[in-house]
C-alpha cells in the first residue's frame, strides 16, 4: 500500500515503468509522430550546431531544443529520437520531487511520507503522464514552473523569476503563471494572523461583502509595505518588461504558424476545464471535503442566484463555443470524439451541460477552498482564465499547469481515497497507452499509421 512505500521504492518503481513503456514505445512508434514531426527536426538541428534554421510551423520558442541539447551533449549530433524523449523522462524526477517539497511547504502538517506519496499520485495525472514518452513541450514546461512556485516560496524570488523565464522558453502562456506565482507571493507578506482578519478561507466566505473586503485589506497591506512588494516585485517586472519586448518584437505571442492559433474569447473552455478538473480529482474531493459540504439544501435565496448563474453560462455557451477546424477535422484525438458526443441533437448537450459544469465548479471551489483563502482562489481563477479563454481550441494539454496547481493546492487526501486516485488514474493511463500503440488506423487521403491519443 502507498503508506508503506519508501522514497527509494517509488522512484524505482516509477523509473522501471517509465523506461519500460519507453523502450515499447520507441520499438513500435520509433519515427516522430504528430508534433514530434516538428520538435524532433528542430532539436537535431541545434544538436549539429544550427541554431539559425527555424521551422515556421513551430509556435513555440525554442526552450525544449536547448535543454536537450545540452542534456545530450555527448551524443551530438546524433540525438535520436529515441534519446530526445529520454530527455523529457529526466522531467517527471524533477516534477516528483518538486510536487513534494511544494506538498511540504503548502500543507506541513503532512509526515514526509505522505508529501511523497501524494507527489506519486500527482505525477501520475494522466495527460502529463502520457506525454512523458513524447518529444513534447509538457515536461519542461511543467516543470520549470513548479520550480518557480517552489523558488518563491522559499522567498528566492530572483531563482523564481529565472525558472518562469525558462518556463516562458518553452510555452509562452507560462508569462501568465509568473504572475500567479507573484500575486500569491505577495499575499504571503502579511503574517497569518493579519490574513485572517481579511481574507478567510474561500469555502467559507458567505458573501461578496467579504471579497471586496478582502480587497481593501489587501490594498492596504501592500502599501504598508511598500518597500518589501516592490523588492519581490522587481524580478518579475523584469521578466514582464522582456516579455513585452518579445511581443513587440515578433509582432505578436504565437511564432511561427499564427494562423491556426489565433486568440479568441472561448469563455466556454473554462467550463470544460472545471467539469474536467472535477472528474479527475473526484476521489480527492471526496477524501477531504464532507458530503454535507458538497450536497447543500437550497434556499429559495440560493435557487434563485443558482438560476441566474445557469442563464449567465448558458448564454456563455451560446455566444462564446469556438469550435476549431482541427477539433472537427482530427479524429486521432479524444477530443474530437467527445466534441461530437456533446454537439449531437443540434446542440441541445451543450446546454444541458451547464448544471453539471455548475456542480463541478462547486466541487472544485469546495476542495481548493478549504485550504486556500478567497484571494488566493481569485488569483488562480484570473491566470486560469487568461491562459484558457484566449485559446479557441479544446486541448487537454493546455490544462496541464492549472490543474496541477489547484490538485497540489487543495487540501490533500489520504489513505483509500489517495489510493482510489492512483487506480483510477492507471486504468486511465494503461487504457490511453493501450489504444496509442495496438489501435492503429490509417487515413484514406494519406500514408502512414495514424494513433488515438490525448
Amino acid at each position: 500500500m502507498l503508506g508503506s512505500s519508501t522514497p527509494a521504492a517509488i522512484v524505482a518503481l516509477h523509473l522501471s515503468v517509465l523506461i519500460t513503456i519507453s523502450l515499447i514505445m520507441n520499438r513500435m512508434v520509433p519515427q516522430p509522430y504528430m508534433d514530434e514531426i516538428f520538435h524532433i527536426p528542430q532539436a537535431q538541428r541545434y544538436c549539429q550546431g544550427d541554431y539559425w534554421t527555424w521551422d515556421p510551423k513551430l509556435t513555440t520558442p525554442p526552450g525544449l531544443y536547448v535543454i536537450s541539447n545540452i542534456l545530450l551533449a555527448a551524443q551530438r549530433p546524433q540525438c535520436s529520437t529515441f534519446l530526445l524523449r529520454l530527455t523529457n523522462l529526466s522531467y517527471t524526477f524533477i516534477i516528483l520531487f518538486t510536487v513534494a517539497s511544494l506538498l511540504k511547504t503548502i500543507h506541513p502538517h503532512l509526515t514526509r511520507h505522505e508529501q511523497l506519496n501524494s507527489a506519486a499520485v500527482i505525477i501520475c495525472f494522466p495527460i502529463l503522464w502520457f506525454f512523458n514518452f513524447l518529444y513534447y513541450t509538457d515536461g519542461g514546461s511543467t516543470a520549470f514552473i513548479l520550480l518557480s512556485w517552489l523558488a518563491a516560496k522559499r522567498r528566492h524570488h530572483l531563482l523564481s523569476a529565472v525558472g518562469s523565464a525558462v518556463a516562458v522558453t518553452f510555452r509562452q502562456t507560462n508569462i501568465i503563471w509568473s504572475l500567479f506565482i507573484v500575486g500569491t507571493a505577495l499575499l504571503e507578506l502579511s503574517t497569518p494572523a493579519e490574513r485572517r482578519r481579511f481574507d478567510p478561507k474561500a469555502a467559507f466566505v458567505q458573501s461578496p461583502l467579504q471579497l471586496i473586503q478582502a480587497l481593501t485589506g489587501f490594498i492596504q497591506m501592500l502599501l504598508s509595505k511598500f518597500t518589501r512588494v516592490l523588492t519581490i516585485s522587481m524580478p518579475y517586472l523584469g521578466l514582464l518588461t522582456g516579455f513585452a519586448a518579445f511581443v513587440k518584437w515578433n509582432g505578436g505571442i504565437v511564432l511561427g504558424d499564427r494562423s491556426n492559433h489565433v486568440p479568441s474569447l472561448h469563455v466556454v473552455q473554462l467550463f470544460y476545464f472545471v467539469a474536467f478538473s472535477a472528474g479527475m480529482s473526484l476521489f480527492a474531493i471526496l477524501g477531504v471535503v464532507p458530503a454535507a459540504r458538497l450536497i447543500k439544501r437550497l434556499s429559495f435565496r440560493s435557487s434563485l442566484a443558482l438560476l441566474t448563474v445557469a442563464s449567465i453560462m448558458a448564454l456563455c455557451v451560446y455566444k462564446f463555443t469556438n469550435v476549431h477546424p482541427f477539433l472537427l477535422a482530427d479524429n486521432r484525438h479524444y477530443t474530437f470524439y467527445i466534441w461530437r458526443l456533446m454537439s449531437r441533437f443540434n446542440g441541445i448537450i451543450l446546454y444541458a451541460l451547464v448544471p453539471a459544469y455548475m456542480a463541478a465548479a462547486w466541487f472544485c471551489w469546495q476542495a481548493l477552498g478549504t485550504e486556500q483563502t478567497i484571494l488566493w482562489v481569485v488569483i488562480y481563477t484570473v491566470a486560469t482564465m487568461l491562459t484558457l479563454i484566449p485559446s479557441p481550441l479544446l486541448e487537454f494539454r493546455y490544462f496541464i499547469t492549472p490543474y496541477l496547481i489547484y490538485r497540489i493546492a487543495m487540501r490533500q487526501p489520504r489513505g483509500v481515497w489517495l489510493f482510489l486516485e492512483l487506480l483510477f488514474y492507471t486504468v486511465i493511463n494503461v487504457v490511453t497507452v493501450w489504444m496509442f500503440l495496438n489501435k492503429p488506423f490509417q487515413w484514406p487521403h494519406q500514408e502512414g499509421v495514424q494513433r488515438f491519443m490525448w
